[in-house]
């Protein structure tokens, strides 16, 4: 595999997703893959069921996965808990994706209003209308609102959706030499 995600970035994945001991779990984990929930719970001292709280989250984001055997003498189920780089970089590279879309939104807004402002720190940007209705007073601190140039934060937005989407092509591309290069080495008549 050429895409590799290291296991500081994977513990800081859980942590934004599911808090410190989210991140305290995947380290586990990923020292020892495919241990349990109630192992998991013992190991770290944090409550079984706030274990599996966390570990579902995280499995219903795609960056863990688990399998699934039962107990021959009680017949329960236990699950077994493991990470996978390729969820990991799925995960991450939708998240991009989002991102992406989010600053299109954006950049969107930003090129089809005109903003006004007082020019003090911290106080709101209003467009035309809000502006209107404010009589073109701040209604922070009553000062006049003069026509603000977002063009700045228009570059800084280009940029960086350049910077993402160049990336995400980057990852794309070895993505695809990888499920070609995983294709090649399939026994002839398997695909899939």
């Amino acid at each position: 595999m050429l895409l590799l995600v290291d296991n500081e970035t994977i513990i800081e994945l859980a942590v934004l997703v599911g808090g410190e001991d989210a991140g305290r779990i995947m380290k586990l984990l990923l020292k020892k893959p495919g241990i349990t929930d109630e192992e998991l719970s013992r190991s770290l001292q944090i409550e079984v069921r706030e274990v599996r709280r966390i570990l579902h989250k995280l499995n219903e984001q795609g960056i863990l996965h688990y399998e699934l055997t039962r107990d021959k003498e009680t017949g329960h189920r236990i699950f077994k808990w493991y990470v996978g780089q390729e969820q990991v970089i799925g995960y991450i590279i939708t998240n991009m994706n989002k991102i992406l879309d989010r600053l299109r939104e954006r950049i969107e807004y930003e090129r089809s209003h005109q903003f006004y402002w007082c020019g003090s720190q911290g106080h709101p940007k209003l467009v035309f209308e809000d502006a209107v209705e404010k009589l073109f007073r701040c209604p922070t601190c009553g000062k006049p609102l003069q026509p603000h140039d977002n063009s700045e934060l228009i570059q800084a937005l280009e940029w960086k959706i350049e910077q993402i989407s160049k990336y995400l092509e980057q990852l794309e591309k070895v993505r695809k030499v990888e499920v070609e290069q995983g294709e090649a080495r399939k026994p002839a008549g398997k695909k899939g």
